[in-house]
């Protein structure tokens, strides 16, 4: 069994009172350069895969801590690609662990993944938040290379995503598409669309009417960009946040709806413009 790859990165406040990252562990493929300082104020981070994609034998972890008053901004360099995996034994995996101070700010702007045919792949993620912690954080999911007219073409993409806030569960969603076996047209699966994804905002400690009224600005987003080809909902989740999603015909229209919603929370959030993280470094 192989040993999984780790990363360890860690943002904190310096003596100044301005966010650091210290990088504590990484193993091959994970690679993080160095930290940027971010136009909106946060510490921005690139998280590279030096081996271009995932392999089906990789097992992956990746651990993020953001101390109490920091600001943290983590990306992807481009897109994940999940690569063909050689046998039906053969799955890989990622796990994430994200644990956010009082008072801390993070947001996780990743690329889309791309499962490409013949992949399996299965991610966890769980993210603790303290009081008065904030994040935003996305996921697009591709139906494969699909200017290699790969659509679902793989095998299996299973993902397990937990919040807690506060010490209480305040998010869990499970699924799992197995395109081979299962109908994705369903309705209640993906119907006509191709491309999925989800925006979680989230600050622990707010009160039910604040995120009462963020749903109902944020609606008024997903109302205009619903069209034909692509619909967004937005839902407040039981305590300390709420979750936007949508479905699409194109990445693209999934992408530029993500950056408008992202955006408007940000700047209710906290008061800041949003600037996306650059990919040049």
């Amino acid at each position: 069994m192989q040993r999984p790859a780790q990363l360890h990165l860690s943002f904190e406040l310096d003596a100044r009172g301005s966010t650091i990252l210290r990088v504590k562990t990484q193993q091959p493929p994970w690679r993080v350069v160095r930290g940027f300082d971010a136009p909106s104020g946060e510490k921005l981070a690139h998280v590279h895969n030096v081996s271009g994609g995932i392999l089906d034998t990789d097992s992956l972890e990746w651990r993020v801590d953001v101390g109490a008053r920091a600001q943290a901004q983590l990306t992807s360099t481009g897109a994940t690609r999940v690569y063909r995996s050689r046998s039906h034994d053969r799955v890989a995996t990622q796990r994430a662990v994200v644990t956010l101070g009082e008072d801390s700010y993070f947001e996780y702007l990743p690329d889309q993944l791309i499962p490409f045919a013949g992949s399996r792949f299965e991610q966890s993620t769980r993210i603790d938040l303290a009081r008065g912690a904030s994040m935003i954080w996305w996921d697009l999911i591709a139906p494969g290379r699909d200017a290699s007219g790969e659509l679902f073409g793989y095998e299996s993409l299973s993902s397990t995503f937990e919040v807690c806030a506060c010490g209480e569960p305040m998010a869990t969603e499970r699924w799992n598409i197995a395109p081979q076996t299962q109908r994705l047209d369903s309705i209640a699966r993906l119907g006509p669309f191709r491309y999925f994804a989800s925006c979680y905002v989230c600050r622990a400690g707010e009160s039910a009417n604040y995120w009462r009224a963020l749903e109902n600005d944020l609606q008024v987003i997903a109302d205009r960009r619903t069209t034909a080809d692509v619909s967004w909902g937005v839902t407040s989740l039981r305590k300390h946040g709420l979750v936007v999603r949508g479905v699409a015909m194109s990445g693209r229209s999934l992408s530029d709806g993500l950056v408008e919603f992202w955006r408007a929370a940000k700047w209710i959030l906290c008061g800041r413009a949003a600037a996306l993280p650059r990919k040049v470094h």
